[in-house]
């Protein structure tokens, strides 16, 4: 993108696939559905949830620039979608799972995005460093 475009509007959805875990090395895929690489093994897992996709489909979607409520009516997650009343286009992302964990050191309770993997975090509390797999 150059400078002079415009970055586009982005909804978080409001639904979210249950999560899912590797058949292979039980580690969390990805939070989406289809053919998902495992991060950790390098797996290839099909994951479907049919509610989830009617879900996705029927989730009403406020627009944007003008407030319009919109039916996506696409069962994916990104969905590019034109606002029916303003023409307004934006995307529908998908929902970031965010879970609680503890501080191992202070025992703060800390907020982060759920990611398959390994991840190296630092306590803003006390500045203990950590790793927490998913």
């Amino acid at each position: 993108m150059s400078e002079d475009t415009p970055v586009p509007y982005q909804v978080e959805s409001r639904v979210s696939p249950p999560p899912a875990h590797c058949p292979n090395c039980d580690s969390l895929l990805p939070s989406d559905l289809g053919v998902l690489d495992c991060v950790v093994c390098t797996a290839q897992v099909k994951v479907e949830h049919s509610p989830t996709r009617e879900s996705w489909e029927e989730e009403k979607v406020t627009c944007p620039s003008c407030r319009h409520v919109l039916v996506a009516g696409i069962d994916s997650r990104p969905a590019d979608l034109r606002c029916a009343n303003c023409k307004h286009e934006f995307t529908l992302t998908p929902k970031i799972i965010k879970v609680e964990i503890n501080c191992p050191a202070c025992d703060r309770g800390l907020r982060i995005p759920q990611r398959p993997g390994e991840r190296k975090l630092r306590c803003p509390a006390c500045m203990e460093g950590f790793k927490v797999n998913f």
